[in-house]
Order: C-alpha cells, then structure tokens, then sequence
C-alpha cells in the first residue's frame, strides 16, 4: 500500500513539474534531468515506471496547451491569463532574439508544412520543444488536433528520455558496476 500511494505520489509530482515545463519558456530547472536521474538512480518497476512516464507526458501536455492558449489570438486564454495584441504582436520578435532565427524558423516551417505532424515531431525534440506552443499559437492551429499532436509528441520525447535514462544505467552499469 505505501508504494502504491509513494509511486501515485511521485507520479503526480513529476506530472505538475512537467507542466511548468511545458507551460514556463526559459526554465531554471529541466525535469527532463529529474526524469532520466529517478529512472537511473531508483529503477522504478514497470508499473511504477509506466504511471511516472504518463503522467509526465500528460502534463506537458497540459502546460504546452496552456501555453498555446494563453497565445492564440482568437481563443480565451485558461484563467485570467490573456495578452493584449501589442504583447502579441511582439512576442515573435522576443523568442527569435531569445532562441535564434534557426530554431524559430525551423519551428515555423515545419508546422506550417506539415501541420499536425510537424507539431509531433517538433514537440518530440529537445531542443525545439518549448517554442511549438507558441508558434502553434499564433500560427492559429487547430486546438484539437495541436492537443492531440502535442500529446503524440510530448509521448516520442518521454520515450526518448527513457533511453537516456537506460543509456546512463547501462554506462553505470559497464564501467562502475552497478
């Protein structure tokens, strides 16, 4: 019963830090690292490891579809969180300076390419990831399927976290014998 409740716990925990991760652009604290770091230090069992991994992927979800609609235009942002059009209107400027013309070009013609299947992918990239919503936003995609793209993507990248965090186990494991 108490790892039951302990891993609910731990799952919830890293669900709502996922969230300020999809939600928060330029974060202090990466949960990506806590996620690979308890997947290597605790290795959780599969149920355990199954719930955490969902519940992560659920809330970044949920923060990324904050984020989309608290920036697209022609939606009512969630809460009391609304920008006025000359906040609007400057944001693309700001995140170009903020990550580069690369990165947010690159965002901007894969979504406006491939739409919901750019979404995925880019949501899935590490380096990418944070600026989707934002671009997704005020490319005004559909909510829908941006919420379903963002979810398939957000589920590629805990994926992805996952072999990270068996890479650095079995590193661990070759060279200090875990």
């Amino acid at each position: 019963m108490q790892t039951t409740l302990l891993t609910v716990t731990i799952a919830v925990g890293f669900g709502l830090f996922f969230v300020g991760e999809g939600l928060v652009l330029g974060k202090i604290l990466q949960p990506a690292v806590f996620f690979v770091g308890y997947v290597t230090i605790v290795t959780p069992p599969w149920p355990a490891l199954t719930l955490v991994t969902a519940a992560s992927a659920v809330g970044a979800t949920v923060g990324q579809w904050m984020l989309y609609r608290t920036i697209t235009p022609t939606r009512p942002a969630p809460g009391n969180a609304r920008l006025s059009i000359g906040v609007l209107s400057r944001i693309p400027g700001l995140i170009r300076r903020w990550l580069g013309h690369r990165w947010v070009a690159l965002v901007e013609r894969q979504v406006d390419r491939f739409g919901r299947i750019g979404i995925a992918v880019c949501t899935a990239l590490p380096a990418v990831r944070t600026v989707v919503p934002i671009v997704a936003g005020l490319g005004v995609q559909p909510e829908r399927g941006y919420v379903i793209a963002s979810g398939v993507g957000n589920a590629c990248y805990m994926v992805l976290l996952l072999g990270a965090a068996y890479g650095v186990l079995g590193l661990g494991r070759l060279f200090v014998g875990l």
